[in-house]
């Protein structure tokens, strides 16, 4: 809404323009008690710009990886080595997602659910850094399993981020 110039937009125009998915992520990601521009090229845009594409990105990418590596016949399997990793991108991935108990109870007892929204732009950023670095799928066919169980632990992270959030978990994008 621009005052100066007289116009503005309704909520149902701006879900038509850019998704359910963008208006309610770009509305909860800032505190109620902050100013919201909202910039409607960016909520437009279909790139690693755009928050939300960010965010759902990395949960489409985690499961065509887990995909992958089922149709190799490799899977989650709850015997995986927890020994074997120790990468530093591994590990700052897996301290970052213990957090995720103690961030949604301080957004629940703040009442501000950006602290969740907040918590999965990070999250995404160490698994698409930890991506980047780390093969999952490898010739090692124990560390593939760990990191289909580090992997998978991710896409629960943010299923259950997206699902608190109301915003969806596409496995393709």
């Amino acid at each position: 809404m621009s005052t100066r110039k007289a116009n503005f937009v309704t909520l149902d125009e701006l879900v038509d323009e850019v998704g359910i998915d963008v208006v309610r992520y770009f509305f909860v990601m800032r505190s109620m008690n902050a100013h919201l521009d909202f910039d409607l090229d960016l909520a437009a845009d279909q790139s690693d710009k755009n928050p939300v594409f960010y965010l759902q990105y990395a949960h489409a990418r985690i499961c065509n990886i887990i995909s992958r590596a089922n149709d190799m016949g490799v899977g989650l399997n709850d015997s995986f080595d927890p020994s074997l990793l120790e990468h530093g991108d591994e590990i700052a991935l897996l301290k970052y997602m213990s957090r995720f108990p103690d961030v949604l109870e301080l957004a629940y007892e703040n009442l501000e659910p950006q602290t969740i929204a907040n918590y999965l732009q990070e999250l995404s950023a160490r698994f698409h850094k930890f991506y980047s670095h780390c093969r999952v799928i490898t010739d090692d066919e124990q560390l593939t399993i760990s990191r289909i169980a580090v992997i998978h632990a991710s896409k629960i992270i943010l299923a259950n981020g997206f699902k608190i959030l109301g915003i969806s978990a596409p496995e393709r994008m």
